[in-house]
């Protein structure tokens, strides 16, 4: 078969992403897998309008910025068939700690929520916060903007009222979000469109009132995450080692998550994100803590395959479409 002929009925799919998500996803095996499979990965030069590139049938993209977005509008208007993963405006909302986590709050399934959270923005508000009722210490100190960006991971742990007014290295805007022990394990539930998994990671360890004091003592009220775990271990008394018990170790139910996905699709009109979980000491809910967009599938396993499925189910539903076109507009 002619090569031509051969890269015609295959489906492309154009990839724009920063260099160090090109060196971790688009990987040789994955691409020849996917190509034995029927799909074309073809790298898009974003110096150049898309509509001179290609033809593309599906797009994706981490890339953010008004010039790339109008790029994306132009290709959209010019080629309404073809699908772009994601749509700017709602990649921007995880953009956003707080916006990020307001449809976890609406979608009413039980077990199910955050932690209490307060948006600070300015310096003002920042020496003039007091605990209250549903927000006390310690708490978590986190950048509003949550884009990738290296200061969008910048966060701290705040003991106390010190630590948050003269000990922070970050200024406002900032979200301050309840800490709570949780075990010190993390579930990561990956979700590309029907496809979801849930894997533990390591987290935070609990915090004893005791570990508390010990590190603030130490510190000026507050921690960076790479001196947490010793300080616990050190300042803790023995009476929170129930940490390791079965219960909070337990997976969330598939049945739970497969809710969970599929209302945050829908919610948040994305097609690839995670989001981490943790299950608090109280209570037999799950609490969401961050969504990010298009995280690192490589990380799980055979993910070739997961992501191959993604894109022909793509191909799949252009297809029904098409279909169903033409039987609505039969030609005359």
């Amino acid at each position: 078969m002619p090569e031509s002929l051969e890269k015609s009925n295959l489906f492309s799919v154009g990839y724009a992403l920063p260099e160090r998500k090109i060196e971790a996803f688009m990987v040789p095996t994955f691409i020849n897998y996917a190509k034995e499979r029927g799909i074309n990965f073809i790298p898009i030069d974003v110096s150049k309008p898309l509509t001179e590139q290609g033809p593309f049938d599906c797009i994706i993209h981490k890339l953010y910025g008004d010039e790339w977005d109008l790029n994306l509008k132009n290709f959209s208007d010019n080629n309404p068939n073809a699908t772009v993963v994601d749509h700017p405006s709602a990649i921007q909302r995880l953009h956003d700690r707080i916006s990020m986590l307001e449809p976890v709050t609406q979608l009413n399934i039980p077990q199910l929520n955050i932690p209490n959270q307060l948006l600070v923005r300015d310096s003002e508000s920042l020496k003039s916060f007091e605990t209250a009722k549903d927000l006390k210490f310690p708490m978590m100190a986190k950048s509003l903007i949550a884009d990738g960006s290296p200061d969008a991971h910048t966060m701290s742990l705040v003991l106390n009222h010190e630590g948050l007014t003269t000990g922070l290295d970050f200024e406002p805007p900032l979200v301050l979000q309840q800490f709570v022990n949780h075990g010190g394990i993390i579930f990561k539930t990956y979700i590309a469109d029907d496809y979801v998994e849930c894997v533990k990671r390591s987290s935070l360890p609990d915090i004893s009132e005791e570990a508390m004091e010990k590190m603030a003592s130490e510190s000026n009220g507050v921690m960076s995450f790479s001196k947490i775990s010793a300080a616990v271990m050190a300042g803790d008394d023995g009476k929170n080692n129930n940490n390791s018990s079965d219960e909070k170790l337990k997976m969330p139910a598939p049945e739970f998550l497969e809710e969970v996905a599929k209302g945050l699709r829908q919610a948040l009109g994305l097609h690839l994100f995670n989001l981490d979980m943790i299950k608090a000491d109280e209570g037999d809910g799950f609490l969401v803590v961050d969504i990010n967009y298009f995280p690192g599938y490589e990380k799980l396993p055979s993910y070739e395959s997961i992501m191959t499925d993604f894109f022909l189910n793509i191909k799949k539903s252009q297809e029904k479409k098409k279909m169903k076109k033409e039987v609505d507009e039969p030609e005359a």
